[in-house]
């Protein structure tokens, strides 16, 4: 059988923490070592033979356009507009893009502020399983959501920065990349209820990455967690960051 794969890169957001650099360009376009976060992303997709990606755009989306087109390669590029991305997050941001998104078996979430190799995505694509999140060790560089893993690597815990308890412990949990594959079977019997839902009692103003909280406490042996092995990736918020990435991809 032949997986038609397609991807969602959500870019709608301000990247307030890359300023001054986001003052008058984009986050998803800030260059690491002269290549764009963005581009990258892109070049990986088309190389791994993606037919299509949906880009969710707000802030600065005419900078996205100009930049990227209607076509990367032979993919083809398709723009879902967010334009209360002052106003909403990432779950809001992804809901648009999977209304631009049909007629697929595998599908690819991934952030746009995540700097990444040929090779990861060559991993996640050849992950047995079908629904998958690549996951980091922990190391003292990482921070924001992190996410436990149990028998058999499955997910049962996702747990955003912004929902840490008094306590909570880092050292011994997994840091999310950023990057998903999930069956449209999960998209359309798990993901949308879950997503809708907390779209309708937050307004759309919680991160995606509660949603998965919610979505593997419910589910603890429906998400599997890839575990990197070495391979390169960076996710860029500020210039700390910045410099960091641009140490690792020279």
């Amino acid at each position: 059988m032949v997986y038609i794969k397609k991807a969602i890169i959500l870019a709608a957001g301000m990247g307030t923490r890359l300023k001054p650099l986001t003052l008058v360009n984009h986050k998803c376009l800030t260059e690491v070592n002269k290549t764009p976060i963005l581009v990258n992303t892109l070049k990986i997709l088309s190389e791994c033979g993606f037919e299509q990606v949906v880009i969710v755009v707000g802030y600065l989306k005419h900078l996205i356009y100009e930049r990227i087109g209607n076509k990367f390669d032979d993919m083809e590029i398709t723009y879902a507009e967010n334009d209360i991305y002052d106003k909403t997050n990432t779950s809001w941001s992804l809901k648009l893009g999977l209304e631009k998104t049909i007629n697929y078996n595998e599908l690819y979430i991934i952030e746009g502020d995540v700097f990444f190799e040929k090779k990861l995505m060559e991993d996640l694509i050849l992950y047995k399983e079908k629904n998958v999140t690549v996951l980091e060790h922990y190391n003292p560089d990482l921070d924001g959501t992190f996410a436990e893993i149990g028998e058999n690597n499955f997910v049962i815990d996702w747990t955003h920065k912004t929902h840490r308890k008094p306590g909570y412990i880092v050292e011994n949990k997994y840091k999310t990349v950023n990057i998903h594959k999930f069956s449209l079977e999960f998209i359309n019997s798990i993901l949308n209820n879950y997503l809708n839902k907390n779209i309708d009692l937050y307004n759309g103003k919680e991160p995606f990455e509660n949603v998965m909280e919610i979505i593997v406490h419910n589910n603890p042996d429906m998400i599997k967690g890839m575990v990197l092995d070495g391979q390169k990736w960076f996710e860029i918020d500020n210039q700390d960051d910045l410099k960091k990435a641009e140490i690792i991809f020279n």
